[in-house]
């Protein structure tokens, strides 16, 4: 071997055990996820029950409008049929008791789809990783083996022949479980997500919101909602009023032709608006100078009237705009 394949034969060697490692490690986070993959299919078949949902949600919202958030709070936290759900409802908990903000649990039904994403990624990184790795692992000793196959070293060739097929077989274990954990935990959490707005759609719903977080207190009087305080702007000068129509005009700010008896084609236009009251902005009318075209302004004068009817012969004059007749 030249220089330069020495060189790419030494990275390559170099390389064999940083792949070895990398597949054990890849091969211990799938089976963790695995672990926890059973777990939730587990808790899903075991306490997930959509009337129950109903139930408790509801319980939770008429404990929420009769001031008794504690046990609203209870109830909300029986559905923990689901990792995503149960960490879903800490966090809108949390916010019923602290911030307080209406805006919130739509916010945090967004973060939680993010958060579906962000588990997913880990299975769905596997799914290429794996084989990835299995390949590296299976080329990188198939040099050394030839080498010692070429020699007639059969122990060099055993033991390289091994390590490849060994590693391409991890891999391709790693791919496949990651593979089914990614499929079936994609339904499983699109369910939850689904499942979430339904119960904030149960929970917040309605023609009342909800009083969340607050209490009564012996009067029967909701506490008061917490102030918001902002600086107001000084520069009311440099404001900019736009002048608007004070009302919608009676009479149409185009001609129109009469109909009402009198001659055909007969064109009339619009009385006269009257003048603004004080204070008011004026009205928007045809008056205006500045809509006032001149014939030396006018960059289409030049070209002449439209002749109705063409020439004899196909012809078209000069100035109509009619394109030349084909010969």
């Amino acid at each position: 071997m030249n220089g330069l394949q020495q060189v790419i034969y030494n990275a390559s060697r170099v390389l064999l055990w940083p792949v070895l490692i990398a597949a054990l490690a890849c091969l211990v986070w799938v089976l963790i996820e695995f672990g926890f993959f059973l777990y939730e299919i587990y808790l899903r078949f075991r306490y997930r029950d959509l009337d129950a949902l109903e139930a408790r949600t509801l319980r939770a919202r008429k404990a929420f409008q009769d001031g008794k958030p504690r046990t609203a709070y209870r109830y909300l936290q029986e559905n923990n049929y689901s990792i995503v759900v149960a960490r879903f409802l800490f966090d809108l908990i949390r916010n019923y008791q602290t911030e307080r903000l209406a805006a919130k649990p739509l916010k945090l039904l967004q973060e939680y789809e993010f958060y579906t994403v962000k588990r997913l990624e880990r299975t769905r990184i596997l799914v290429r990783l794996g084989p990835m790795l299995g390949l590296m692992g299976t080329l990188i000793p198939l040099s050394p083996a030839l080498i010692g196959l070429a020699s007639g070293n059969t122990t060099q060739l055993a033991v390289n022949l091994t390590t490849a097929f060994s590693v391409t077989v991890i891999g391709l274990l790693i791919g496949g479980i990651a593979f089914v954990i990614s499929i079936v935990r994609d339904r499983m959490y699109s369910q939850d997500i689904s499942d979430m707005e339904y119960l904030l759609e149960l929970l917040e719903g309605g023609d009342e919101r909800l009083h969340s977080g607050r209490r009564r207190n012996k009067k029967g009087i909701w506490d008061a909602d917490p102030v918001v305080e902002y600086e107001a702007a000084a520069d009311v000068e440099n404001t900019v009023a736009i002048p608007v129509l004070p009302e919608t005009p009676r009479e149409p700010l185009i001609p129109f032709a009469s109909g009402d008896g009198g001659e055909a084609g007969v064109v009339s236009w619009p009385a006269v608006t009257p003048a603004p009251a004080a204070g008011e902005a004026p009205p928007l009318t045809f008056d205006d100078p500045a809509m006032d075209w001149q014939r030396d302004e006018d960059p289409f004068a030049d070209l002449g009237p439209v002749d109705p009817t063409p020439p004899a012969g196909g012809a078209s004059k000069p100035g109509t705009g009619a394109p030349p007749a084909r010969r």
